[in-house]
């Protein structure tokens, strides 16, 4: 009896054993990290004193939207 659970305890060790190796093997190679994401843009003045104005609740949502997408084609007609 005692054999047999000797034998047992060793070919649980063995599966393992091969377990452990074909997950080492199969591994894919550790890659670089990613590239950070892009950095907020700063906000211009007038950007900041809309949001101002919203938050106080001098606007309405759909004037603040209105007039953040205004500001927004303003600037890329600048650029």
């Amino acid at each position: 009896m005692t054999l047999l659970l000797g034998i047992v305890a060793v070919a649980a060790l063995v599966m393992i054993l091969v377990i452990i190796a074909r997950v080492l093997e199969a591994a894919p190679p550790r890659q670089e990290l990613p590239p950070a994401p892009p950095q907020l843009k700063q906000r211009s003045p007038a950007e900041e004193e809309l949001r101002r104005r919203f938050a106080a609740g001098e606007i309405d949502e759909i004037e603040f939207i209105e007039k953040q997408a205004i500001l927004r084609m303003d600037e890329e007609d600048e650029r």
